[in-house]
């Protein structure tokens, strides 16, 4: 038997991964690839001190090492030149969201690669004095504008779209960008044109969270006021929805205010006009709120009341720290609520760091219950890892909590410490790895996920 002959083409790359060295014919497959290692790269977190301090309770006594950050290796099964990014900023405005079926965009599908030339981008600024293949400084990893540059690459080459399920536009506006600039009233539009780069021709959306009262509550003495911004932004087409409340932390401010309830109850009165989806964010913190508990949990049940007596979702904010555990706090309190009226209240677990125990505890008493995951993904330890691998993909959204949580990778293309809402891709990255399945298939879901907590008609 004449023995078969051995195959002498390599592994083929996409014209937009190789080196000035290498073809761009985008026929010819790379002939002898390096193999790189499947050493990971440091977390990849906000510097922001919100960030900073925060304490998982189910994680403190935790000495495992944190996973890092790693983007996903592109590995096409059509073997075509990367689609150019939509560049027409008039364009993307009128495609806003309209025309965004996802179950007709075909998924390019990816695998994780040893040899995944972004990978090897960081590698080579690693000392050989590292122990368990992690650097000795979290930024060593991130000196490489080319591994920048690969990396948002990779998220500008996927056609899937996906949504950003919370961030709070008027903080980006008012606490970020606007305190350097009085006179400035920029918003999503201007941010869109100024910083391409941190907007992925994907990005389909926004829902945009409104928990501070100072800016859209005139009780006749607040210099925070600017509900004509709000009106303004909720024009463009990529606010897709909107949610309304008051955050723990403003509690003792505004709880027992009457032009707050007031407000409210008008923003509810009129959903079509201000594009209301859900009530919140609302919950318990016990970690760096000053707010007494006691006033937390009687505003936290008015927004309950407010969601089943509205048919809405609720967004909850739930932290546990020194002062006690707030999940059971919060568990309590919606067991009561929904034992008077009934179980199935869509709930959006915001910004969800807890172990998978503690992610049962919601899924038992929640039936409707979906969890937001946020850039914190990306230093999380194995206990909150192990939540991402066993919670159910259909229950979990995507978010940037922007303008929080920013990651690193996005620091060459916009503001210092402003997370802008196209970056959720990056935490769909992340997702993807734990989950070892395509980034386009994380995308997918968590955008289908919102549409249906948030009864979106796209």
């Amino acid at each position: 038997m004449t023995p078969r002959k051995k195959l002498e083409t390599g592994l083929y790359v996409p014209p937009g991964r190789r080196n000035e060295r290498e073809n761009f014919d985008g026929i010819s497959p790379i002939k002898s690839p390096e193999v790189g290692s499947s050493r990971v790269v440091p977390p990849n977190c906000c510097e922001d001190e919100e960030e900073e301090e925060l304490n998982v309770s189910s994680t403190k006594n935790d000495t495992s090492s944190v996973v890092s950050f790693s983007s996903v290796s592109i590995v096409s099964s059509i073997e075509s030149s990367p689609p150019k990014v939509t560049k027409d900023f008039q364009k993307k405005l009128r495609m806003g969201r309209q025309g965004y079926k996802s179950d007709r965009i075909p998924v390019h599908h990816r695998v994780v690669l040893s040899n995944n030339p972004v990978r090897k981008d960081f590698e080579s600024t690693e000392s050989s004095n590292s122990q368990n293949g992690f650097p000795n400084s979290p930024d060593d990893s991130f000196r490489s504008d080319a591994s920048y540059e690969s990396i948002l690459d990779t998220f500008h080459q996927t056609n899937v779209q996906y949504i950003d399920s919370h961030c709070h536009t008027d903080f980006m506006y008012n606490n970020l960008l606007r305190r350097h600039d009085p006179q400035k009233h920029e918003g999503l539009a201007q941010w869109i044109t100024k910083y391409p780069r941190a907007f992925p021709k994907s990005f389909s959306g926004l829902i945009a969270n409104f928990i501070k009262p100072d800016l859209f509550v005139d009780s006749g003495n607040n210099d925070e006021y600017d509900f004509e911004w709000i009106l303004r932004e909720l024009q463009l087409n990529y606010y897709l929805g909107t949610t309304w409340g008051c955050h723990p932390h403003h509690v003792t401010q505004w709880g027992k205010n009457g032009f707050f309830w007031t407000t409210l109850k008008y923003i509810l009165s009129n959903k079509k006009t201000y594009k209301v989806l859900a009530i919140g964010e609302c919950g318990i913190d016990l970690n760096r709120c000053e707010s007494k508990l006691e006033d937390q949990i009687e505003v936290f049940e008015k927004h309950i009341d407010l969601a089943f007596s509205h048919k809405l979702p609720l967004v909850i904010h739930c932290r546990s720290g020194h002062k006690g555990q707030a999940e059971d706090i919060c568990l309590n309190i919606l067991e009561k609520k929904m034992n008077v009226n009934h179980p199935f209240l869509k709930i959006h677990r915001h910004c969800f760091t807890e172990n998978w125990e503690t992610a049962k505890k919601w899924l038992e008493q929640c039936p409707d219950v979906h969890f937001g995951y946020t850039a914190a993904l990306l230093s999380f330890k194995e206990p909150q890892i192990e939540a991402v691998r066993r919670i159910p993909l259909d229950r979990i959204l995507l978010e940037t909590d922007g303008p929080y949580f920013k990651p690193k990778c996005f620091d060459r293309v916009s503001p210092a410490k402003v997370c802008l809402p196209g970056m959720a891709i990056a935490t769909a990255a992340k997702l993807a790895e734990i989950k070892q399945v395509p980034m386009e298939e994380v995308l997918r879901a968590t955008y289908n996920n919102t549409r249906r907590v948030y009864q979106i008609a796209l």
